[in-house]
């Protein structure tokens, strides 16, 4: 535990030491937090990493509308920093009252919108129905992240070797690596006959047989040899989304709608937990917790009478 920062002493951190740190943590946090520190320096501009001037660039961000996360995220990128480094922690007093006071007197944030089932399998068949490569490359993204509750990461870095076919036309995608399998085990997760029908109609129109399974797609048709980034991913989802009146959808509308529908169909807490590959029941509960309640003691156990 990092010591509490004494009168005088600031903190030293640097962004790009931990730009250099590749065994405390995931890639992705790892960019995530030396964005923050780079951001913190550049404000400070020299100044002396202390509570009081860390509070006060807490207080500027809160002024300007940034999420609660995103303070607590610039918060926790210097604490990591600090313990790796052996630093003082120049977190204290003042940075907990911004804290806490942006929480109580921020807007909640916008819940995503999910896509359960139905709704993907709508919008996947209204991609088909453009006729293009824009419209088969849609509709396969949409159908394996539907089915596999795939995050956009998960989606981007996919193989055409990564989806395997059994006799009776549906299939497996396996993703290699993820937020929660750093370690690369992998998972094999099921596809249905019908999302492998729309990859199978996508990789034949592209001309595909290896490498990245999804592509960029030039203008007039032309299927590129660059992967997909999650944000181009992102955005692909969110169109289709619109296209059938789901307004505000994100790349995790997906997964989240997936999970809703799962719990909906009669799935237990375990069944979805593996499908989604959760640790624990947090995400999920969260996700699906009006489904959930539906499942719940109350609903089963209490008899539904009516005094008159």
């Amino acid at each position: 535990m990092s010591e509490e920062l004494p009168a005088g002493r600031a903190c030293r951190v640097s962004a790009d030491a931990l730009a250099a740190v590749s065994d405390d943590l995931a890639s992705r946090t790892r960019r995530s937090y030396v964005a923050q520190l780079r951001a913190v320096e550049a404000k400070l501009n020299g100044e002396p990493l202390t509570d009081q001037s860390l509070s006060a660039m807490l207080a500027e961000m809160a002024a300007a509308e940034r999420s609660p996360s995103t303070l607590a995220l610039t918060v926790s990128a210097v604490r990591f920093a600090a313990r790796r480094f052996d630093e003082p922690d120049p977190v204290g007093p003042r940075c907990d009252m911004v804290l806490r006071t942006h929480r109580r007197t921020s807007s909640p944030p916008r819940q995503v919108a999910a896509v359960d089932w139905t709704a993907a399998d709508a919008a996947s068949h209204a991609a088909a129905q453009r006729g293009d490569m824009i419209g088969l490359r849609g509709a396969a993204i949409i159908a394996v992240m539907s089915d596999a509750l795939l995050r956009v990461s998960e989606a981007a870095a996919l193989d055409c070797q990564d989806i395997d076919r059994a006799v009776d036309g549906s299939g497996c995608v396996t993703v290699r690596h993820s937020k929660t399998d750093q370690q690369g085990a992998g998972a094999a997760l099921f596809l249905r006959r019908a999302t492998i029908t729309r990859v199978d109609r996508w990789l034949e129109a592209a001309a595909i047989g290896d490498g990245a399974l999804f592509r960029r797609i030039r203008k007039g048709g032309q299927v590129t040899g660059d992967r997909l980034s999650s944000r181009s991913i992102r955005s692909i989802v969110a169109a289709n989304a619109a296209t059938i009146g789901i307004d505000g959808a994100s790349g995790h509308s997906l997964r989240i709608g997936a999970a809703q529908s799962l719990v909906r169909s009669g799935a237990q807490l375990p069944e979805a937990m593996l499908a989604g590959r959760w640790a624990t029941p947090t995400m999920l509960s969260r996700y699906a917790s009006a489904e959930l309640a539906a499942q719940g003691a109350v609903s089963r156990l209490r008899p539904d009478t009516l005094e008159q």
